[in-house]
């Protein structure tokens, strides 16, 4: 098993040239490390939890299809040919997941089609995938109302009163979002978002807890407001979220902002104001998000963007330029 997913040419699997490297960003984004050759373990991970997530829905599915042609029967009023189909019908899908019974169906085949199917699913569900035991442990946790703990890939241990798991409209990330504090401290539990596949272990501390309703109202608001990713003690200083104006040029507003850079794009409480300043058009946009969404979203867009206020935003983007301009100089 020490052996490597050599991607020399294309890969020992045969996977075509998207396959692979849509398999290398979602190694980076997974795992947070460029590579080049996948280790067994990463590709075991994907088709292991792939099988497993794809029998799981199917069998959810396929309970749901036989409750609903079964509704309104009493258990005497099942017909024998209800029960023959049904048996047929659970036997030839179960089936579809016995690969072991064709002779002709070759491993590194299945393999190179899996991988194939797995990447051509959206970004959320690949992540649900490959995260796919930590999903089952946290929602678990979550139905039991009980506290969690997490060690994060900064090697940072976190006691959790869970909320709930949601996508972060800016990342499109899934996120743990509820009330955390640093594992053995005493200090009060605080509003905080944990991406998931940066918890590298999970467990429940099998103990109950309950959130107030101000809290979970709270949690909700602010996670709409900011998002999951932001979620975090250095995002909810006042000074952090106060409303920020943003002033883009033409090219900046209809080409950058409406169409390429979509990426965690930030949007404006009230309708752009479009103004003029001597003869150049202009947009003014008005946001009521995390200043460090701001700074991830508009620092590339260089000058055709300009923090008009608050003014301790405007100072850290003039630094970040200054640092900038430094290395070229």
């Amino acid at each position: 098993m020490s052996e490597m997913f050599d991607t020399g040419t294309l890969s020992r699997y045969d996977m075509s040239y998207g396959t692979y490297r849509r398999l290398q960003k979602d190694h980076i984004r997974f795992e947070e490390k460029y590579t080049e050759r996948f280790s067994n373990g990463f590709i075991c991970r994907i088709l292991v939890n792939y099988m497993c997530y794809a029998q799981e829905n199917f069998l959810e599915a396929f309970e749901d299809a036989v409750a609903e042609s079964f509704t309104n029967k009493e258990h005497d009023e099942y017909a024998a040919d209800d029960r023959i189909s049904f048996t047929r019908q659970l036997t030839d899908k179960l089936l579809e997941f016995d690969f072991s019974s064709d002779e002709n169906l070759k491993k590194r085949k299945l393999i190179t089609y899996l991988l194939e199917q797995f990447t051509l699913l959206p970004l959320s569900e690949r992540e649900r995938i490959y995260c796919y035991d930590k999903f089952k442990t946290l929602n678990k946790v979550i139905e039991n109302g009980e506290i969690l703990i997490v060690k994060m890939t900064s090697e940072k241990e976190y006691e959790i009163k869970p909320l709930d798991i949601r996508i972060d409209d800016n990342t499109l990330s899934y996120y743990l979002i509820g009330y955390s504090r640093p594992k053995g401290s005493k200090d009060e539990f605080e509003s905080y978002g944990f991406k998931i596949s940066r918890i590298t272990e999970c467990r429940s501390r099998h103990r109950k807890f309950e959130l107030s309703y101000t809290e979970i109202r709270n949690l909700k608001e602010l996670n709409d407001r900011i998002g999951s990713a932001y979620i975090e003690k250095k995002n909810l200083d006042g000074k952090e979220t106060e409303r920020s104006v943003v002033r883009l040029t033409k090219k900046g507003y209809e080409i950058l902002y409406l169409r390429k850079v979509s990426h965690q794009r930030p949007i404006p409480v009230t309708a752009p104001e479009k103004i003029v300043l001597n003869g150049e058009e202009f947009y003014e946009l008005t946001f009521d998000c995390a200043h460090y969404h701001i700074r991830n979203y508009f620092f590339s867009f260089g000058g055709e963007a300009e923090i008009i206020s608050p003014l301790s935003l405007r100072e850290i983007f003039m630094n970040e330029f200054k640092r900038s301009m430094e290395r070229y100089t």
